[in-house]
């Protein structure tokens, strides 16, 4: 049933991003080789999946800063091979890289996810901990230039999902002709815990979202429920999407069910059979969650349960564990919406292509209106 994979590829990367969700368990591993990569791929192809989505720190430092070293160039030819639409993740460091250095990749890239803190310059950069800021709007300037389609990816925390960002977001997305994407911060470390916003602020700027955008993808389970969006039946990861983590440095290439749940990381990709992983007790937890959700608090006499299915796992777990140390496979998501209705109607408008990031993760994907006169 895995259909859509991300692969965290980089072993390195110059930013240092407050709300990081690998840092701490980032260890700069081995280098990638030919040899292992074709190994990863050959594990991908048996699982026949649609979409690959190439991020995690910085995609073009495979092999540490020397970009000229990096194997991102021969994977996305050898994906394309295979006919599986490639996106990657950045800051826009690694388009860059690509553009500059090998720029016979670019029209390899289904699309393209670049990530914004902020429309605002100096907070982005304040964020990011260095001048990166012209980095991004770099990238969206070549993939403007080179006909790529581009998204613009904010984790959205309590400092920076306000309206009037929302607003400075999409204006830069109009510019490009880009969508926009958000995924609520997970808090993976307790340092996190601080900037998670309330339910209120969540609510209120996903109704201005959808004022304001047509909507390309929701795949969140807590917003599919209260706008119905029957199709959706709960988190997508671990059943539909998974995750291969970095290499690390002893050399093994683990696999998690979702990118944010680095307790449930399984198996070596060089060594262990993709299918045996994918069927292993940390998958079966999720797809156990998942048929389960009426074990969840709030959940049994809920009417919007069916789609929502207890909403995100990674962020009623990680939200647990840093409230009260708890790890529990059924943990309520924060962000429930039980007995909360909404009015605004929502404009679904899918894109001419399929997106990487769609039913991958727990996410919204939206497309700025064009303005009517």
């Amino acid at each position: 049933m895995i259909k859509n994979i991300g692969w965290t590829l980089g072993n390195d990367c110059p930013c240092k991003c407050k709300h990081c969700y690998s840092f701490t368990v980032r260890k700069k591993g081995q280098n990638l080789t030919k040899e292992i990569v074709d190994k990863v791929i050959e594990q991908i192809q048996k699982l026949n999946v649609e979409t690959v989505n190439l991020g995690g720190n910085e995609p073009i430092f495979t092999n540490g800063l020397d970009v000229h070293q990096s194997m991102l160039p021969y994977i996305l030819k050898e994906l394309n091979k295979r006919n599986i639409k490639v996106g990657i993740t950045t800051a826009g460091i690694s388009l860059i890289a690509l553009k500059n250095t090998y720029p016979e990749c670019l029209q390899l890239l289904n699309d393209v996810d670049i990530s914004f803190d902020s429309p605002f310059e100096n907070e982005h950069n304040e964020n990011r901990g260095g001048d990166v800021y012209k980095y991004a709007i770099r990238a969206l300037e070549i993939c403007k230039e080179n006909d790529i389609e581009s998204g613009i990816i904010m984790c959205a925390m309590n400092w920076n999902f306000t309206k009037d960002r929302i607003d400075a977001l999409i204006e830069i997305a109009k510019k490009y002709n880009s969508n926009i994407r958000f995924n609520l911060i997970k808090p993976i470390q307790q340092q996190h815990f601080k900037l998670v916003p309330t339910k209120e602020q969540v609510l209120e700027n996903y109704k201005y979202l959808f004022e304001k955008c047509d909507t390309v993808e929701l795949s969140e389970p807590t917003l599919s429920g209260i706008t119905n969006n029957s199709k959706v039946s709960g988190c997508a990861c671990g059943v539909y999407s998974m995750r291969i983590n970095s290499i690390t440095p002893d050399g093994k290439i683990p696999v998690s069910p979702c990118v944010y749940m680095h307790d449930y990381r399984v198996g070596d990709l060089l060594t262990d059979d993709i299918f045996d992983i994918v069927n292993s007790e940390q998958f079966k937890a999720f797809k156990i969650r998942k048929e389960n959700y009426e074990n969840i608090e709030g959940c049994k006499d809920c009417d919007k349960a069916e789609i929502c299915r207890g909403g995100c796992f990674a962020m009623a777990y990680t939200y647990k564990k840093c409230e009260t140390g708890e790890k529990d496979l059924y943990a309520r998501d924060p962000f429930c919406f039980k007995n909360i209705e909404i009015s605004e109607n929502i404009n679904y408008k899918k894109g001419e292509k399929q997106l990487v990031h769609e039913n991958y993760l727990c996410t919204w994907i939206g497309k700025p209106k064009k303005e009517s006169f």
